[in-house]
């Protein structure tokens, strides 16, 4: 990768390149969400605390790591190596060792506690130092619209590919040499580290970087770059639809989180079946969401985000309601309803994944009703940030809840108690947050005839037209947006921070 004085067409190569940049992306924690803790408890010997402890300290430190990636790819093209190799290419191109590390997470016998916690926060620390920059290519590499389109399109194919990809390899390992045997997990970190390491040679190769131009070498400093940043991510917070939006996602997300973190525990001890055929029926998910995420989009532009929201909830809802009816009635044909199950909550967690981040495309209009500015990057960094915290606090409390229960590390057969404490966490906590997010979504009216009319108010001003002449309706409909009087939309307000400067 080198910085380009003229952009090239954007070839099959680079589009097959940077959308397999999402196996990384996308299919690393997508493992770790559904084996990491299971792996942790069952091999590793870790205590259900621990082991959840080990994932919220590394996703809380995460949270933090990546604004301040995010500064250090941008004033790259300073250094030495920048000027050399890119402020973007140079971390793809480290990335390639560095990827190897996936592997030592998934090793026995090298420590315990610590071990793990140290090996789990430096693959979060190379996460982060490969991913920021990855989501700056479609901006570098294009600006036109159709390009970058089919850009993620493609990204978005390969990311549901890796969670196929990470649902059914665990699970043909583990049938191979045992679900208590820890070579089925280390060859699974080796083939992922290899996978990923192949994948940063092709973004290095295949993806560029534009010119850093002159009047942007202008750089304030680090210390105020901060501070800035920090008051922009906590100014979203004053608009109103992405209040809520927040709340959705963080239920919808929440609900998957302690979803994937139990399944594999509700099928191997509560259901009595193996490993194996949690990873079988996960792929099947995997597969399903696939095929359901165009029909999501369709019904997203058909009938609107809110309604796509509440159907993927209410499918989430009714799929852990047939797992927990699996399991207290003892049904026959257990195994075939199991996979019929596990379709419909496919088609439930391919909405709840597709749903929220398709929403936030619109919410950055509604934030420029009310700022008069366009700030897309930094509503995806809060939502970033956001997830990443109170999943932290989430999962750890998983691993207390379980603890108290009595589940006991490395035990084929658990206590009726510990049982009962899978039952709660994997039905009850899952629900929960769902219902959450579907009682938020009852007071999101970010609707389709909404939108249109705040876009329409939006180019109204733009083109110069007066506030003062308004109709009722629009100024209503701006007003339930973004939670401001319409006279302090457009800019009339403090929301957007004003940098220092360093004299």
């Amino acid at each position: 990768m080198i910085n380009r004085t003229a952009n090239p067409k954007i070839g099959f190569k680079t589009i097959l390149s940077y959308g397999a940049g999402d196996v990384f992306g996308g299919g690393a924690f997508a493992i770790a969400g559904l084996w990491l803790i299971f792996f942790y408890t069952n091999i590793a010997g870790l205590t259900p605390v621990q082991a959840t402890s080990i994932v919220a300290i590394g996703r809380f430190v995460d949270a933090f790591f990546d604004p301040l990636m995010g500064y250090v790819t941008d004033n790259f093209y300073k250094t030495k190596l920048g000027k050399r190799f890119g402020r973007r290419g140079f971390f793809f191109l480290i990335g390639m060792p560095l990827s190897l590390t996936y592997a030592l997470m998934w090793t026995v016998g090298f420590g315990g506690y610590w071990y793990y916690l140290l090996t789990y926060v430096m693959f979060g620390f190379v996460f982060s130092l490969i991913t920021v920059p990855y989501e700056t290519l479609p901006a570098e590499m294009t600006r036109d619209f159709n390009t970058r389109s089919k850009l993620t399109t493609v990204r978005l194919l390969f990311s549901q590919g890796a969670t196929f990809l990470a649902s059914w390899l665990p699970g043909v390992l583990i049938q191979i040499y045992g679900e208590d045997s820890p070579t089925s997990f280390l060859l699974m970190g080796i083939c992922f580290s290899i996978i990923y390491a192949i994948i940063m040679f092709c973004l290095y190769k295949f993806t560029w970087e534009q010119p850093v131009v002159e009047s942007e070498q202008e750089q304030d400093s680090f210390r105020n770059d901060m501070r800035y940043l920090f008051k922009e991510l906590i100014s979203t917070f004053k608009v109103k639809t992405f209040r809520l939006h927040v709340l959705m996602y963080t239920g919808a997300f929440l609900a998957q989180d302690i979803f994937g973190a139990t399944f594999a525990f509700f099928i191997a001890f509560a259901i009595g079946q193996d490993a194996v055929l949690a990873s079988k029926l996960l792929s099947t998910m995997a597969v399903v969401q696939i095929i359901f995420v165009p029909i999501f989009a369709w019904f997203c532009i058909k009938f609107g985000n809110g309604a796509a929201y509440k159907i993927a909830l209410t499918t989430v809802i009714g799929g852990i309601l047939g797992f927990i009816a699996i399991y207290y009635f003892a049904v026959a044909q257990i195994l075939l309803l199991l996979y019929v199950v596990s379709i419909i909550m496919g088609v439930g967690r391919s909405g709840t994944f597709y749903v929220p981040w398709n929403i936030y495309s619109f919410v950055a209009d509604v934030d420029q009703m009310l700022t008069g500015k366009r700030r897309e990057g930094i509503f995806a960094g809060m939502m970033t940030f956001t997830r990443k915290f109170v999943q932290s606090v989430a999962i750890l409390l998983v691993g207390a809840f379980l603890e108290s229960f009595g589940f006991v590390s490395k035990q084929a057969v658990q206590s009726s108690s510990a049982i009962g404490g899978i039952i709660i966490v994997f039905g009850i906590g899952t629900i929960v947050f769902a219902l959450f997010g579907l009682f938020i979504s009852s007071k999101f009216k970010l609707t389709r005839a909404n939108h249109k009319v705040l876009l329409n108010e939006i180019a109204r001003l733009q083109e110069g037209g007066s506030m003062e002449t308004v109709d009722q309706h629009t100024k209503e409909v701006v007003e339930e947006l973004t939670g401001w009087e319409y006279e302090n939309n457009w800019g009339n307000n403090h929301i957007v921070p004003i940098r220092e400067k360093t004299v």
